[in-house]
């Protein structure tokens, strides 16, 4: 039944958000507007089943992620039908676009979504919902919610779930998981189930370097204290590391009902069987990650002194430009907390795998760079035309 379903999600272009929307509104569920997205667009939460457990699942949490959507699609289409006992189980609670307004404008690569220079291009990536909702730690205090966050802290307050999935997918890596506790009965089932489809689990280094793993490609789910915690140890300037930091999903979701169980699934566009490469690549860990980071520090330092200086010619109402002040200002400072907390743990003295080569040299290193610098030529195409002419150095930057 996997295989049919995995060959039911192949597809030449993904649904426009309207069309993803109209489906389950003819699905015949029951549903709510729970909030409004910052365009003004309605965000929809469906509800199917009668059982005593509760499960909320929320799709497009980050705009440019559609896989969650299109899953949210087949259980509502394929797998319901299919399982009828699942309805009887459990009271299902879906959120297939929680993010409407972010992603439209991923709408242009979403209709031809196997050309990868279209996606460095136009991919819109805005956090608006994950590390955006109300928390606390340690006396500092987040209280700034997205209107998209809202509208999740609004379902999450509904329904209290029993658990919550937040349906993430990344661009480039092996396949793995954040679970909010270890069962190694679960890893084993979610290990065979991705061995069953072919997708290789990820052997590379972690998403974030303080994570907590359970074993290889799967993460203890972190919280907003998780961040704040590695911010205040390693950053070299805490204030410009924790601005903006609101709570997780799951972290806010442990607040209303602390037995809640989260997993995360984290399924790939791009792979290479680099990473499965387990073999020793000759160098130390410490080593790779400075060669990286000091590969990338000077166009980082470039990108980001344009960027400041462009930003004070830029409408708030751009939506590029909170793309920029998210991804684009502190990138320095986040290559510099990495250096510190690389040099003085001693988990990077150990030799590492080819994998983890490929992954901090290509993934980390070229491609997370190449979609900066997207952001960067998004900021400067579409935010602050008339105006380019202030600063000469843009026309190297449009070259890059």
């Amino acid at each position: 039944m996997l295989r049919s379903l995995l060959d039911y999600l192949t597809f030449k272009s993904i649904p426009r958000v309207k069309e993803l929307v109209d489906l389950f509104k003819g699905s015949g569920l029951r549903y709510d507007v729970i909030g409004y997205g910052w365009c003004s667009d309605p965000i929809y939460m469906f509800n199917i089943g009668k059982g005593s457990k509760k499960a909320l699942l929320i799709g497009l949490v980050d705009p440019d992620e559609p896989i969650g959507a299109l899953a949210l699609q087949v259980l509502v289409t394929q797998i319901f039908d299919r399982e009828p006992g699942l309805l009887s189980k459990y009271s299902w609670y879906l959120i297939p676009v929680a993010d409407p307004c972010g992603a439209k404008l991923n709408e242009r690569w979403f209709r031809n979504p196997y050309d990868i220079r279209l996606y460095i291009l136009e991919r819109f990536k805005v956090k608006a919902i994950d590390w955006k909702l109300p928390g606390s730690c340690d006396g500092y205090l987040f209280n700034e919610p997205t209107p998209e966050a809202l509208a999740v802290k609004k379902a999450i307050d509904m329904v209290r779930p029993d658990l919550i999935v937040p349906l993430h997918n990344n661009d480039f890596s092996g396949l793995y998981f954040f679970l909010s506790e270890n069962i190694p009965e679960l890893i084993r089932n979610l290990k065979n189930v991705a061995n069953e489809l072919g997708i290789p689990i990820h052997r590379g280094e972690p998403e974030a370097s303080y994570l907590e793993v359970f074993e290889e490609g799967f993460y203890r789910e972190p919280t907003m204290c998780d961040e704040y915690h590695n911010c205040i140890k390693f950053s070299s300037d805490p204030s410009v590391c924790i601005e903006g930091l609101g709570e997780t999903i799951y972290g806010y979701a442990r607040g209303i009902n602390p037995n809640v169980f989260s997993i995360v699934c984290e399924t790939p566009y791009i792979y290479s069987r680099t990473l499965e490469d387990v073999t020793p690549s000759g160098s130390r860990l410490r080593d790779i990650y400075l060669n990286m980071i000091n590969s990338i520090t000077p166009i980082a330092n470039y990108v980001e002194s344009i960027v400041r200086r462009l930003i004070p010619h830029v409408g708030r109402k751009c939506p590029h430009l909170w793309e920029a002040e998210e991804y684009l200002l502190g990138w320095i400072d986040r290559l510099e907390s990495l250096r510190k907390k690389v040099v003085a743990d001693e988990l990077y003295e150990r030799e590492a795998s080819k994998a983890e080569e490929f992954d901090i040299m290509v993934i980390k290193g070229l491609w997370n760079t190449l979609l900066k610098i997207g952001i960067a030529l998004r900021l400067l195409n579409r935010c602050i035309r008339g105006v380019l002419s202030v600063f000469a150095e843009v026309s190297h930057l449009q070259k890059l």
